[in-house]
């Protein structure tokens, strides 16, 4: 018994009549009452009983037909649902995102994916930069949405968006008022930073002949800002960690040192290897930003 005998049976059920079906089916008569001699024989019982040219089904051949509509059915189901994954509007986006970007430019993408491609379900991982790079090989996910510096041999890249670093905090810490800070301004005032960024920052502050007041290292920017946002010290983390409406007395300042510039890039070892789903994702990046961003492989 195969799909292709189920067809036939059902049509045969349906029409009522071997002629009747066999026209629908665009065959001739003689194959399609050997089909069900065929099946009838597989079976060990009579599914038709026959009166004249009608066919009625019997006790065994109205089970049969119950089943095989519900077979049928799912493989049309599975049909539709393969031709999805085939053209991306199925399966899951793996995909890996760093803390910083996750509340504004990540969600940014997700919601115009989303929009195109409603069928896909989502597998997101937050991580920092090296924890997401590495897995990357491990074919944990797709894709990784992450922030320079970091080392970039063997990856593909969209670069998405260059950033500056903020300093928030409450206004007491910045007393003049002055835009864009300066370390030199930083030098005294408690920082709150996420550790990723304590050496490029610590670096920044001695090339300036400066130490940092770091009051607290964490993992998080979204912790930096809570920090900060609670009187305990500056934070200095990128504008895309900062989506929320910050209260009247929270001062939200660029600071002015090129030491603390990065780029947001989606990264992946080859974007031709992509799974449909991510190939999606990326085009999507590369469409969206082509306009004052670039796409090319990393040289080191």
């Amino acid at each position: 018994m195969d799909i292709r005998q189920l067809q036939y049976f059902v049509t045969v059920v349906q029409e009522k009549t071997v002629t009747a079906a066999a026209k629908q089916l665009n065959m001739t008569q003689p194959p399609l009452t050997s089909q069900l001699h065929g099946l009838e024989d597989e079976l060990g019982c009579s599914l038709f009983r026959r009166s004249g040219r009608r066919l009625y089904l019997t006790e065994a051949g109205q089970h049969l037909y119950d089943r095989a509509v519900q077979i049928l059915g799912m493989c049309d189901t599975t049909k539709r649902e393969i031709a999805d994954f085939r053209d991306g509007s199925a399966g899951t986006l793996r995909v890996g995102v760093v803390s910083s970007v996750q509340g504004s430019l990540f969600m940014e993408m997700l919601d115009s994916f989303h929009s195109s491609c409603p069928g896909v379900r989502l597998s997101i991982h937050s991580a920092n930069t090296y924890e997401l790079l590495d897995m990357l090989p491990k074919r944990q996910i797709d894709l990784a949405l992450v922030r320079t510096p970091f080392p970039s041999d063997g990856l593909q890249a969209v670069f998405l968006r260059r950033e500056g670093i903020m300093a928030v905090g409450h206004k007491r810490y910045f007393p003049g008022g002055v835009s864009p800070v300066t370390f030199k301004e930083l030098s005294g005032v408690p920082l709150i930073i996420y550790r990723r960024w304590q050496k490029v920052i610590e670096a920044g502050f001695e090339s300036a002949g400066l130490r940092p007041q770091i009051f607290c290292v964490n993992d998080d920017a979204a912790m930096t800002l809570l920090l900060a946002k609670h009187g305990m010290g500056v934070g200095l983390l990128h504008p895309s960690a900062v989506q929320e409406t910050l209260a009247g007395d929270i001062s939200l300042l660029p600071v002015a040192e090129d030491s603390l510039v990065s780029e947001i890039a989606l990264v992946c070892p080859d974007s031709e290897q992509l799974p449909i789903t991510g190939g999606l994702f990326w085009k999507m990046a590369e469409s969206i930003y082509a306009q004052g961003g670039f796409t090319g492989n990393l040289k080191g």
